[in-house]
């Protein structure tokens, strides 16, 4: 249950929070809450296939350097998986530039920290 109020929570703040706090440089196009929560899941899907490709082409080192940069690295990969999706679903989702796609992925990651510490 507690998942199903976090996703919900999640596609809400994808929907709502991230075109208001990126002045419209990230939306999702005739937004419907499954048209966010498909977003959503291509975003996660793609933010995984990036980690897993890079982590292996640098041998690890993404790790660490996530660590070393406290998640600088973690927000750039987030960025780039939302400029990915955006490619792929370019009638469902717009992005301005890679600017925007890193405020969104701020605005992501601090929402989603909200939802973990306010749920759980």
């Amino acid at each position: 249950m507690e998942f199903l109020i976090s996703l919900a929570l999640q596609v809400l703040i994808l929907l709502v929070a991230v075109p208001a706090l990126t002045g419209g440089g990230v939306m999702v196009r005739q937004g419907g809450f499954f048209r966010g929560l498909l977003v959503l899941v291509c975003i996660g899907l793609t933010n995984s296939i990036l980690w897993f490709a890079l982590t292996l082409l640098t041998v690890g080192m993404t790790l660490v350097l996530q660590f070393l940069t406290f998640g600088l690295v973690g927000l750039l990969i987030n960025a780039l998986a939302i400029k990915c999706t955006s490619a792929a679903l370019k009638d469902v989702l717009y992005v301005r530039g890679f600017g925007s796609a890193f405020a969104a992925a701020l605005i992501m990651v601090l929402g989603n920290c909200a939802i973990r510490y306010f749920l759980f």
